[in-house]
């Protein structure tokens, strides 16, 4: 799911940004095909001609990034609130108990739940969801921690 970018110096090209995975980050599009990002910078001729920087400003939780064409910052959605990040990062508790294999998990968990909270569902449905991602991070956590130590500790 492409989201145009809406910017004066590209009306007659098609600028889109595709949200990032859950292993990778955002992709700049310019007219459906990827641009090359060198240096942390996408370089892109306008409709004029004349060169602008873009730059994709992201973390990991939120798979649609800020963009900043020359010195325009853009925002392509509402910002997540507190409380969002907050219920996202759940999981990532995991680390605390779980350590590398807690972390892991925690980790994929937290950015799913931000595609999640980035969907077109309600409000209750993301929560719902988001927490199912929790629960199934740390279900999973659980097995692999029990398989893991009956492996290590046949004989108990």
């Amino acid at each position: 799911m492409a989201i145009d970018i809406q910017y004066p110096a590209f009306q007659g090209r098609r600028l889109s940004v595709e949200p990032g995975g859950l292993l990778s980050g955002p992709k700049l599009l310019l007219n459906g095909a990827p641009v090359e990002k060198r240096g942390g910078v996408y370089r892109v001729d306008s409709d004029s001609g004349a060169a602008a920087e873009i730059r994709l400003k992201y973390n990991y939780f939120d798979p649609v990034p800020r963009v900043q064409i020359n010195n325009d910052t853009l925002e392509l959605a509402r910002p997540l609130t507190w409380y969002e990040y907050a219920w996202m990062g759940l999981p990532v508790i995991l680390i605390l108990q779980g350590g590398l294999l807690g972390g892991l998990l925690g980790g994929l968990a937290a950015a799913a739940s931000g595609r999640i909270f980035r969907g077109e569902r309600g409000a209750v449905a993301k929560y719902a969801l988001s927490a199912l991602v929790s629960f199934g991070a740390f279900a999973l956590y659980l097995a692999i921690a029990l398989f893991l130590q009956s492996l290590l500790s046949p004989g108990q």
